[in-house]
């Protein structure tokens, strides 16, 4: 189904990405007080909505879900650039995410831009410098903001900062948007687009349901657009 992973592994890593939005499901429906609810904000956004507190639990419970499946977004796409030819998944705990060794990349997968506040971000950096500089010499080191802030592709230095401090410029250690990586790493202009479209064929054999709802549907394709500048 793509030109730089195979089907195995396509379907492997989405049922994974499946079997995380069960769990997160089923968790918040046995346990939907396990974070704090709080109350104040319950009761004005209720009737800010108009609606009943048990519908407003269902949102809510909606929002949990998505929360915690993030998460599981970002190994999906770790996974799957790891399995791109030439490259390695470092695993869950690693110093990095992913590495190539024959084009001298290693990489941190973020699924969205703004994953990480301030303090991460520095801590990322002081990660990835001290492999370039120490264990990788010679490599480049990428942040990956999967889902980026703007359409527009950007590769450009990553230099963190606090109130306190401000990491310095480095030409081997930048933050590049997710489709741009994509096509780094496998060689394919198009890879990240490739992907979503292969998705609804991938969860029809996961799920034994009928794609066309999803492949025939123009808001997916909208929101896809949305996120991408071709």
């Amino acid at each position: 189904m793509l030109p730089y992973i195979s089907d195995k592994d396509l379907i492997k890593f989405t049922k994974e990405l499946v079997d995380a939005a069960l769990h997160a499901q089923e968790s918040a429906d046995k346990n939907p007080y396990k974070n704090v609810i709080d109350p104040f904000s319950a009761l004005v956004d209720a009737a800010r909505q108009g609606i009943s507190l048990d519908t407003w639990m269902q949102q809510e419970k909606s929002r949990q879900i998505q929360k915690s499946f993030q998460n599981a977004i970002g190994d999906f796409h770790q996974h799957i650039l790891g399995a791109v030819n030439g490259w390695k998944d470092a695993g869950d705990g690693g110093s990095y995410d992913v590495i190539s060794d024959g084009k001298k990349i290693i990489a941190e997968i973020k699924n969205k831009y703004n994953t990480m506040n301030s303090s991460s971000q520095l801590a990322v950096y002081d990660k990835l410098a001290n492999w370039i500089d120490y264990g990788k010499q010679g490599y480049t080191a990428y942040v990956v903001d999967t889902i980026p802030k703007t359409p527009n592709p950007y590769c450009i230095p990553f230099t963190p900062s606090n109130r306190k401090v401000k990491r310095p410029t480095r030409k081997n250690l930048l933050r590049i948007d997710g489709r741009s990586f994509y096509a780094l790493a496998s060689g394919q202009k198009d890879a990240i687009d490739q992907l979503y479209a292969a998705l609804p064929k991938v969860l029809e054999i996961i799920l034994e349901i009928d794609d066309s709802t999803l492949t025939n549907s123009t808001e997916f394709k909208h929101l896809f657009e949305k996120v991408y500048l071709k």
